[in-house]
Formats: structure tokens, sequence, C-alpha cells
């Protein structure tokens, strides 16, 4: 008889949830979840508050006991989904209260159901809204592995076809370890000013700790630091240059792993890249800036030495101050008789102050000397930073890709794609994505792709 009015109470559930949503008494109710620490199947039906704890090894069995309040009228079931990776922990099985008895339930969903007509499960009794309590289980051994587990939602239903959805997300961390974040860690510093502040936050420590903060500046701008006294700290700073903060924070027994905020100055121009190529018996200079200050513009200087440059250009005009992408052309008609030729950009300020980029290459082998005969790369500098020049030799006419990908394999920034032919070229990376954002230190790899042709070039960005 109970195993009928256990199917009955579940398709009548099955209907509500199917049906339409509609505003049901329990709407105001506070959805919590509490690691049991009672060791039976049931917990202690408790609200302790407990909302983490150190958990280690495989098939370890998790105790998370389920409250809702106030509910202020029956329910006839329920409905919870966690948002947790199930490869790591995944739901087990599910007790229940007084009046109510468990549906099933899959790696990371439970159900329950309620019997009409009785009003045990409200706010003023002894319970105290205490739902039920789901066993998870580890998948893998967690010993010093951090996970969450969050209860993504929970819909009770009540009498009469309507249902409350608690969607608040509720959260239960484990093996948190003390760490520390940064609300930004890279930072511009205005030019002869000073930089936002950065908030450093020390977290995972207990509650009664004296956490205090270790910074340890370098560089040429002047890092100043504030301990708040509350577990955060603040960072700003000033001055000419760049400058990083490594920041650790400490109780006195565990110290954390360090966090690094990058500080740099404002430039006049942020280049978002600067390319040259040989086009027939002229080269064609193509650069962007991902934001210009008090621009006035740019003249472009040429060498055969990288010693020695001059002007081969007038004054193009810049944009003054924009965040805007602005992309800019200037053709060199007049080559000189040199195997390569090396090309600056001249950044003139509105109050007279230059400003000049990195060089880049040029070469000019195909005009004249022989053209290449096999396939070749190169990268210089490397290490590099800030930028570096990706050089390559065709000895056919071919369809060239050139694209920039991490150490883990994603794609970060493509250089070139375009037809090329017989020749000898070089590109600039600027260290920047494909965004035009700044990338940070660590190993790169340039694939070249030319026709049949393809190499790699591993680069190290220093910074």
């Amino acid at each position: 008889m109970f195993v009928k009015k256990g199917l009955l109470f579940a398709a009548a559930l099955m209907l509500v949830f199917a049906g339409k949503a509609m505003a049901g008494p329990n709407a105001s109710a506070v959805v919590t979840l509490d690691v049991a620490v009672a060791t039976a199947d049931t917990g202690n039906a408790v609200d302790d508050g407990v909302t983490g704890a150190a958990i280690s090894g495989t098939d370890t069995r998790i105790l998370v006991e389920l409250y809702a309040n106030p509910l202020v009228a029956p329910i006839i079931g329920g409905s919870l989904s966690f948002d947790m990776d199930t490869t790591v922990v995944k739901v087990d099985s599910l007790f229940v209260g007084a009046n109510l008895f468990p549906l099933g339930t899959d790696a990371n969903h439970a159900n329950l159901g309620g019997v009409p007509g009785l009003a045990e499960l409200r706010s003023d009794n002894v319970t105290k809204g205490y739902l039920g309590a789901v066993t998870l289980r580890t998948q893998v051994d967690v010993t010093g592995q951090e996970f969450t587990i969050t209860l993504d939602t929970l819909v009770v239903a009540g009498g009469g076809g309507a249902s409350d959805v608690l969607t608040t997300p509720v959260t239960l961390s484990f093996n948190v370890k003390p760490k520390v974040t940064a609300d930004a860690t890279l930072v511009e510093i205005p030019r002869g000013g000073t930089s936002p502040a950065v908030t450093v936050t020390a977290s995972g420590f207990a509650a009664a700790a004296t956490v205090t903060f270790d910074v340890v500046p370098s560089g040429s701008a002047t890092v100043t630091q504030t301990d708040n006294m509350d577990g955060t700290l603040t960072l700003t700073a000033s001055g000419t240059g760049s400058a990083t903060a490594s920041v650790t924070a400490t109780d006195g027994t565990t110290t954390t792993d360090p966090i690094v905020i990058q500080f740099q100055e404002q430039v006049p121009v942020e280049l978002a890249s600067f390319v040259g190529e040989l086009v027939e018996n002229q080269v064609v200079l193509n650069w962007a800036t991902a934001s210009q200050t008090n621009n006035a513009g740019f003249r472009v200087l040429r060498s055969t030495d990288q010693g020695t440059f001059e002007a081969v250009s007038e004054l193009i005009d810049g944009a003054g101050t924009t965040d805007a992408l602005m992309n800019y052309s200037f053709t060199d008609e007049s080559l000189p008789a040199a195997e390569q030729v090396f090309y600056v950009l001249e950044q003139i300020d509105l109050d007279g102050t230059i400003h000049r980029s990195n060089p880049i290459e040029v070469s000019l082998g195909a005009r004249f000397l022989d053209l290449p005969t096999e396939f070749a790369t190169a990268v210089y500098p490397n290490p590099f930073n800030p930028s570096t020049t990706v050089s390559y030799d065709l000895p056919a006419d071919a369809q060239v890709s050139i694209v920039i990908y991490d150490a883990i394999g994603q794609e970060i920034r493509q250089l070139v794609n375009d037809a090329h032919s017989v020749g000898r070229y070089s590109v600039q990376w600027d260290a920047r994505d494909n965004l035009g954002r700044s990338v940070g230190s660590g190993v790169y790899i340039a694939k070249i792709r030319a026709g049949q042709f393809s190499a790699t070039q591993k680069m190290l960005l220093l910074k």
C-alpha cells in the first residue's frame, strides 16, 4: 500500500513541476546547507552552520543536511540540483525527514516527496525546517584537493499546483587552503600620478587568526602598502617605469602562495602591432595602436645598421588621446642597397616629448641577393621583453600563417595570414593577445606554416 502511495505522490510531484509555475506559500524560505557533525546516516537534524571540512581519500562519505526556513505550509515534494564536478564527488543517497520520502537520485540530483494534508514540516516544528540529508561520496582521492559543492536550485511544491523555486546558490567548500587574491593584478600608473588602489584579500585562515602580509616590491616605480588590519591590504604605485609586488599572507603557522601585482606606467602609445613587408621594390609598414595619450603623431625612421636612424617620413598625424584601435600605414619607396633594413616609430607628444618603439627588421635580400632556396625560421631576441621578431625565408610563393600559442596550446595571437611571394620576411610580436591585452611571463610557441613547409619556434617572455 505504501508503494502505491509513493508512486501516486511521485506522479503528483511530476505534474506540479511540469505544470505552470505558481508562487506558493514557501516562497520566502531561505535555504541552508550543513556538513553534519554526527556520523549517523541521518545527521543530527540541527543546522550547526558548518559550511566546509577537510576531506581525504577515495569513496569518502560527505553528509550534507538540507534546511529551508521558514516553511509555513506543508510540502508534497521537492527537487534539488547540485553544481559540482561529478568526477570528484557525486550524490550517493538521500535520507528525508518526517512525512517525506526519497524519490531517487542521480549523479548531482535528488528528489523527495511528501504526504498531502500533513503539516508537521513547518518552521515552528522541532526540526526547524529540516528536509533531510544527502550523502555524497568522493570518486577520486581528494586529499589536499580543493573542491566545492553548490546547491544550485531547490524546488518545493505545495498543494494546489503551486511551487516555489528557491534559486539562491548555497556553496560548501572543502580542503580550502589559505590564499591571497587581488581585485586586479595588472594596474596602470598614470603618467606623473599614482595608480588606482589594489585591494589584496587573505582568506581561508581561522576566524580568530592574526593575519599579516609580506610585500616584496621590485622595479623603478615606488610601491606603497597599507595593512587595513581586517585581512586586507591596499597597494598603490607611483613614479616612472614599472614595478611588481609579490604578496603573501601568514598567520604565523601557514603562509600562502604569493600573488604578483604588476604596475606599469601609462605609455603615450600602446602599440598593438608593428610589421613591415617587402612588396616589389617598396617596404610597406603597418602598425596599430591600442591606445594613445597626448599623441601628436609619428615619424618613421630607418637604419641599415641598427645604430644610425634617419627619418624617411613626414609627421603622420596621431589621434591625440583615445582608447580606440587605430591603424596606420606608410610605404618606403626609396630603399637603400642593403641586405636588410630596420625601422622604428618615433612618437611625438603634444608637448614635444619623443618616444621610440623597438626596431623591426625587413629583409631586402629578395631584391639584391639570391632568393632563398630553403624554408627557414628564426626568433630574435629570445628571451625577450617587451617584443620579439619572427623571421622566415620562403623558397617559393606560399600562403603564410604565423600563430602564437601558449604553453598549453591555446591560441594567443595570429600575426600573419596572407599570401607571400618568394623572399625573406619578418614580423614583430609585442607580447599581446588577439584582443590587444598584454600576456604574462612564460613560454610561448610560434607556429609558422607556408604551403608544404611548417616549423615551430619556442619563445621565452620575461617581465
